[in-house]
């Protein structure tokens, strides 16, 4: 009985993290640019959804707010090139930044992963950019840097104030 009680528990926690990504999104834009990408600081459900349910749960987490986020108009189809590597791809590595370990340094715990999935999803948006949108290297450089760079200190900020006082409840002992 407690196993089913866990997986409840963690389906729940799976859930709040989904929702709170999705109220977050439109409300956090900071910018907003002309063919998608924003800095928002929505995708820190997502990145705390994955070191505290571990990276598979995150990963089924984001590509549930991906979803809904079609479904709901919240994203749009450019193209296969583009759903895959705006979308598929930066979403599936945001829910996998659980792989990486935290670095605890002196009371702080330092999320490595979102420094190194960030540099891995923006690689992605530029990879879209160049395939799907046919955009100079200069101006795709100009397009996807800022926000993503954005989006990661904002996200980063919150994470090392947010996990701390939320860890606690989420344990699974």
């Amino acid at each position: 009985m407690k196993k089913q009680n866990q997986k409840v528990r963690v389906m729940a926690f799976m859930a709040m993290f989904v929702a709170i990504q999705l109220v977050l999104e439109p409300l956090t834009k900071i910018t907003e640019m002309p063919k998608g990408g924003n800095i928002s600081f929505s995708l820190i459900a997502l990145f705390l959804a994955s070191y505290l349910l571990g990276p598979v749960y995150g990963i089924i987490a984001s590509l549930v707010c991906l979803g809904v986020q079609f479904v709901l108009g919240m994203a749009v189809y450019y193209g296969i090139a583009s759903l895959c590597l705006d979308y598929i791809i930066p979403m599936t590595l945001v829910g996998a930044c659980g792989l990486f370990p935290l670095w605890h340094f002196k009371q702080w715990d330092i999320p490595l992963g979102m420094i190194i999935i960030m540099i891995l999803k923006t690689i992605s948006h530029l990879l879209a950019g160049w395939f799907a949108f046919e955009t100079p290297l200069v101006a795709n450089l100009a397009y996807n840097i800022p926000y993503n760079v954005g989006t990661f200190i904002a996200c980063f900020i919150l994470f090392i104030v947010i996990y701390p006082r939320i860890k606690k409840f989420v344990q699974f002992d």
